[in-house]
């Protein structure tokens, strides 16, 4: 687990501020055995910092006279085919001389999660990299004078030397989605790389450059055409290959498991491995999650499987990270001796890559038909997303709703592909999954957790993209695949969380069991989410500044009214101000578009 961040100078002439410098470093690592842990480079142009808790149990950097080096994450290059991957050192070596050098060959292998940086020393230049979904992200603020990069958003926003400005773009996306679209962050000039794109800077010089597009991809000779009934096993043989690379030879590892199929999946091919699996559960006893993993970990041979009470380590931790920490290091887990204690396999990108969740046959006709207003309007339809802009004055609530329409239909449209039933599924490969570990990364730091995700394997998604997208719909194709798996696991023998409106599970199902998707809340949730949105909507108009400018007070007042009366529940009104107060009480300004 590496986190780097640094900062470079644009102008000749010009040195680094020391306060800048002091910032990063006490901002890169919010834990206490990270301070003596913290390397440094540094000449006249640039410094560049980096620590690393060493989940991976590899370096994450590499020296030698012209260049310096930084990787997050674990490329997984391999030197043909059917090799074993290459050791993380030695593949960030090669990506640091393609860098350099301008090639992109070595790029274009790697199948893994990962971002780089590679320092010319002898240049002056900077290269900063992502993998080929973004996953792995690095954020760059770009100021008149110089750039300041991390892999965290936390270590910017931390940076009190220059003043930030809030992007209402960006906000109003975080608002509706839960992530900005594009490039874009909640700040002014603070941006994400795109999937597969590359920034490179110099003395005045400055380059863009994408080396891998999802929606025009190059010819290959490892991809050939086959018949579609030939298809799950091809993609079978891909997984299988994608768990056996990240493998090496970890005899012993650690896996969620859940009532759904993505975990099953990953557990059942690290099960087919011949590999030790401990999984893990923190679903509500009761509930369908929580009694399918069971019958599931059963059913496939898993001899440890533990239940853990929900318990987050930071805000957000949608993985309960306090508990998760706690399993993996257990006197059980630990006595099997695993090679890597620090990382836990999860079905991540499952849903979205293999089972095209949040798509139908409307919205993709309507793509088909280069109708992306419609295709737009259907995909918010069926996915109800949205969000209230009522709290707001009416100004500033028109302008929020104006931007959300406008950046998703931009980013539709900037989606180029021949097969244009693709394109709301690229959307959602380069938005929805980019941005889907952003807690993650944000707090490793803290969390010491690093997470395998096969789901991401490039060339796995890579395979799908080039098929046509009809027989992935609802499930589909993703049920056909699971049968490609050893009978004697029994995959399918025991029921499973199906999504709404996809393929569901006909197998016979323990009665009474709690449904995730089930959006029957109690009167005692219903009463916490109100409690809780009442004290949401008594800071916003405690903040005078804020309220006065971006509220409808009256309409602020008669909402804390109709929560304290509990007749109506309209929690989720108080949700786009309180995101917007969030970005705005950790910047300057605003700047309205």
């Amino acid at each position: 687990m590496t986190i780097f961040a640094g900062v470079f100078m644009r102008r000749p002439g010009q040195s680094i501020p020391t306060e800048l410098i002091n910032e990063l470093r006490s901002s890169i690592s919010r834990h206490p055995d990270d301070a003596s842990n913290v390397l440094e480079y540094s000449d006249d142009r640039i410094c560049l910092l980096k620590t690393d808790i060493g989940a991976l149990g590899e370096p994450g950097e590499f020296y030698k006279t012209s260049i310096t080096a930084f990787i997050a994450g674990d490329p997984i290059l391999q030197n043909g085919n059917d090799a074993a991957p290459l050791p993380r050192k030695e593949s960030l070596q090669m990506i640091a001389n393609d860098l350099v050098t301008g090639k992109q060959d070595v790029l274009r292998l790697c199948r893994g999660i990962y971002c780089a940086l590679a320092y010319d020393k002898t240049r002056q230049k900077l290269h900063l990299i992502t993998d080929k979904l973004g996953v792995r992200p690095i954020y760059i603020w770009v100021l008149p004078d110089c750039i300041i990069f991390s892999t965290a958003l936390r270590i910017l926003e931390a940076i009190s030397l220059f003043g930030k400005t809030v992007d209402p773009q960006g906000v109003a996306e975080i608002a509706c989605f839960g992530y900005p679209l594009s490039d874009r962050s909640p700040y002014e000039n603070i941006y994400t790389l795109h999937a597969g794109e590359i920034w490179s800077y110099g003395i005045n010089e400055f380059e863009r450059q994408r080396y891998w597009r999802w929606d025009s991809l190059p010819e290959s000779t490892k991809f050939k055409a086959i018949p579609d009934e030939k298809l799950p096993e091809r993609l079978y043989r891909i997984f299988m290959d994608a768990i056996s690379i990240r493998l090496r030879k970890q005899k012993t590892v650690a896996a969620f498991l859940s009532g759904g199929l993505d975990s099953r999946a990953v557990v059942a091919a690290l099960q087919a491995s011949g590999v030790n699996v401990f999984t893990a559960n923190f679903s509500t006893p009761g509930s369908q999650d929580y009694v399918f993993s069971q019958l599931a970990a059963k059913q496939i041979g898993v001899a440890h499987f533990s239940h853990l009470q929900f318990r987050p380590l930071v805000g957000g931790d949608p993985y309960g990270k306090a508990a998760v920490r706690e399993w993996l290091n257990s006197a059980e887990f630990l006595n099997q001796d695993p090679q890597r204690p620090s990382v836990v396999w999860s079905g991540d990108g499952g849903s979205v890559g293999l089972g095209h969740v949040y798509l139908n046959t409307d919205i993709v006709q309507a793509a088909c038909a280069h109708d992306f207003k419609k295709a737009v309007t259907s995909f918010m339809t069926y996915n109800q997303w949205g969000t209230s802009t009522k709290l707001f004055n009416s100004s500033f609530g028109s302008t929020f709703v104006t931007l959300i329409n406008k950046g998703i239909q931009a980013e539709i449209e900037s989606i180029q592909s021949a097969d244009p039933s693709r394109i709301v599924y690229l959307f959602l490969l380069l938005n929805d999954q980019r941005r889907h570990m952003f807690n993650h990364f944000e707090n490793m730091d803290l969390t010491r957790i690093e997470f395998e995700e096969p789901f991401y394997d490039s060339d796995f998604i890579e395979e799908i993209v080039r098929h046509p997208i009809d027989p992935f719909l609802y499930h589909n194709f993703y049920l056909e695949w699971l049968k490609c798996f050893p009978r004697n696991l029994g995959v399918l023998e025991v029921p499973w969380q199906a999504y709404p409106n996809h393929k569901p599970c006909l197998l016979p199902q323990p009665d009474g069991l709690s449904y995730q998707w089930d959006r029957k809340i109690s009167s005692e949730q219903i009463k916490k989410r109100r409690h809780t949105a009442l004290q949401k909507a008594k800071i916003l108009l405690n903040e005078s500044r804020f309220s006065k400018k971006y509220l409808n007070i009256g309409y602020m007042r008669l909402f804390m009214l109709l929560m304290r009366l509990g007749k109506v529940d309209r929690s989720y009104w108080v949700h786009a101000p309180s995101v917007l107060h969030r970005y705005w009480s950790r910047a300057d300004s605003i700047k309205l578009k």
